[in-house]
């Protein structure tokens, strides 16, 4: 009706723009019309009487049904009917060879249905145990062959099985927390009882036990575990075997957590008390994630720990800090020896304030190179990467005085710049990064960026760069995995991905992708912070694979995934799966039996039988048609003089 009230719309306004040429008015008309059908994507479909062939049997000679085929072969001989018979296991074939059933390593049923409904049968008989494993059943395409499918099942109804179905835990957690573990159980084919689960990690042990079931269902389990010092704990989750069950390697299933340091210990020196000082205290005091430690010089052997009050001879170790932040300082009597030492072992450094006592190398160490000269003035920021609250383009206030600067390193990042001169930078030192901000007064600067922003910038913006600086914050904050490591050609590898923020909690938001087969595939997020993946390998071997993508302003790439495909493991008899035989039957208009109904199967008459055709304008064709008929119009119009 839309498409109809707009094509009128369209003649209308034709006519009433060239009442003069009407004549020309069918060709401006038809475009019009071609384009409105384009926008709104109307597909055009219409049946057509099918002319219908003998009916298909299609009997599934996996290796799955290895040990039905001698009833499969003694049922279908005795069929009365006349009709056209096809064998398929990971691919449709009419004559049986004898290393089929060696080679089958999936059961493409999707397939084999396609193919022989080209062959436009009346009806299509189903031999199968229904255990489709080679990607996603395309259900929609199937029903639009317009065929009645009559599946008869194979296979025992209740198999014997227990399967760890999934495992949803967080990538990351910290010391001292309390982890939710959650293991998803599926069961099916016992009669009654119980079976136990147990979870071990770092020599601890956990049960717990659940109902067996005789039809599939599904169980979940929450374990918790506490861990109290940061480590990568290996979790193992064992499920009880059962007797006579399908198979074991499903009852049993390793990962590792990771175990963060809760709060990132930082340590705070001053030669000098200043304005900075107070921001900085007043910032990192209320950081939940910051161990604080502030420290002034007093004298020539003592500090001030400025939050106890407490002076102190003996200065803390450098080998548990992950941060240390210089300012106002002489680098040449800063009282650590072993910055460079802590720094190529990962620590963090950053430098604010003014800097005297250069030494070479400190000179080496800093990313922006600066003499002991102040220069004051009005240095207006240009930010030039984004970080943390700053963002190219945004306002913020000048700054008033900052060290000469004398140049920059090469590889060094500058985040900002004042009158082109480089202000605030970083680069990577070792395996530690130095971060240097080159302003003289952070704390004046603060205080004019609130009247001017009405909001806090600077404590986000000096604990992002902690958390960037520290150990912790160089971990992955994209998580890869899956709950298996090897696969089968052919089946289906669900991915998934977490992302975490920088206090590496899950946070959502996130567009991320990864990339197979020259092909980009896309994350859907199921839960906060949690996405979804899938891909169907199509042949054997090594897989790679890396999720990338942003979460808010920030790129993030994961971590490795390393699988196998395997092309030589033949499937297994997983019992009868009489859902999707049932949903195959009733959605294309045929029927379910079981395998002994056989002998009694009667072709059903089938009147007016007719097949769905589409004629989609969405194509080349289509254009190309509707710029032909306007440069005719065009043309026409240009000849007569009319435009």
């Amino acid at each position: 009706m839309i498409i109809f009230l707009i094509s009128l719309g369209a003649i209308g306004l034709t006519i009433f723009l060239y009442y003069k040429t009407l004549a020309l008015a069918p060709i401006r008309i038809i475009a019009i019309i071609l384009l409105y059908v384009l926008i709104t994507g109307f597909i055009f479909s219409y049946q057509v009487k099918r002319r219908t062939n003998p009916p298909v049997v299609l009997i599934d000679y996996s290796a799955s049904m290895a040990r039905y085929l001698n009833d499969i072969k003694h049922a279908t001989s005795k069929i009365a009917f006349t009709h056209t018979q096809f064998y398929f296991g990971e691919t449709l074939f009419t004559n049986v060879p004898e290393e089929s059933l060696v080679s089958s390593r999936f059961t493409n049923i999707a397939q084999a249905l396609m193919k022989v409904g080209q062959t436009q049968p009346g009806v299509i008989v189903l031999i199968s145990d229904g255990n489709h494993n080679y990607g996603n059943f395309p259900f929609p395409e199937i029903k639009d062959l317009n065929i009645p499918i009559y599946c008869y099942g194979v296979g025992s109804e209740k198999p014997r099985d227990i399967v760890i179905a999934d495992v949803r835990y967080p990538a990351y957690t910290f010391v001292d927390d309390s982890i939710k573990i959650e293991v998803v159980i599926e069961s099916q084919g016992f009669a009654g009882g119980r079976a136990q689960v147990v979870l071990q990690y770092n020599k601890k042990e956990q049960k717990k036990s659940f109902l067996l079931n005789a039809i599939k269902a599904k169980t979940n389990l929450e374990f918790w575990v506490n861990v109290h010092q940061p480590e990568q704990v290996k979790v193992l989750i064992d499920v009880a075997r059962q007797p006579d069950e399908l198979s074991y390697e499903n009852n049993r299933l390793e990962f590792p957590l990771r175990v963060l340091q809760k709060k990132t210990k930082v340590v705070y020196y001053t030669d000098h008390l200043s304005f900075n000082t107070k921001f900085m205290l007043r910032t990192l005091t209320k950081d939940d994630y910051i161990d604080f430690i502030p420290l002034a010089k007093i004298d020539k052997s003592a500090v001030l720990n400025l939050m106890t009050n407490v002076k102190l001879t003996s200065l803390p170790g450098l080998d548990d800090i992950d941060v240390i932040i210089l300012d106002n300082v002489n680098l040449g009597k800063v009282p650590w020896k072993n910055v460079e030492e802590s720094l190529k072992k990962g620590m963090g450094v950053l430098c604010i304030g003014s800097m005297q006592g250069h030494t070479a190398l400190w000179n080496d160490m800093l990313p922006i190179n600066t003499t002991e000269v102040i220069v004051k003035g009005d240095f207006p920021l240009r930010i030039n990467e984004s970080f943390s609250c700053l963002v190219p383009g945004d306002d913020y206030p000048p700054l008033s005085a900052i060290n000469r600067v004398l140049g920059v390193k090469d590889k060094a990042i500058i985040i900002a710049q004042a009158n082109n001169v480089p202000v605030i930078a970083y680069h990577n030192y070792g395996t530690g990064t130095v971060f240097q901000i080159n302003s003289i007064d952070i704390g004046t600067w603060q205080f004019l960026q609130l009247g001017m922003k009405q909001k806090n910038l600077f404590a986000h913006l000096v604990s992002d760069v902690i958390r960037f600086l520290s150990p912790i914050g160089k971990n992955k904050r994209l998580f890869l995995s899956t709950l298996r490591r090897i696969y089968n050609v052919g089946e289906t590898i669900t991915l998934k991905l977490q992302s975490y923020d920088q206090n590496y909690r899950l946070a959502s938001g996130g567009d991320f992708l990864f990339e197979f087969n020259n092909t980009k595939i896309p994350f859907f997020e199921t839960n906060k912070g949690t996405y979804q993946a899938s891909l169907i390998p199509k042949k054997a071997g090594d897989i790679l694979l890396k999720a990338s993508g942003k979460l808010k302003d920030e790129n993030l790439t994961s971590n490795t995934l390393e699988l196998t495909v395997s092309g030589a493991t033949t499937e297994i008899d997983q019992g009868l799966n009489k859902d999707f035989l049932e949903t195959l039957a009733s959605g294309t208009g045929g029927e379910y039996f079981s395998f002994n109904e056989l002998a009694s199967f009667e072709v059903p008459q089938l009147e007016n039988v007719h097949r769905q055709k589409k004629i989609d304008f969405d194509s080349p064709i289509t254009y190309i048609l509707i710029f032909v008929l306007l440069a005719l119009d065009w043309i026409i119009r240009r000849r007569r003089g009319i435009i």
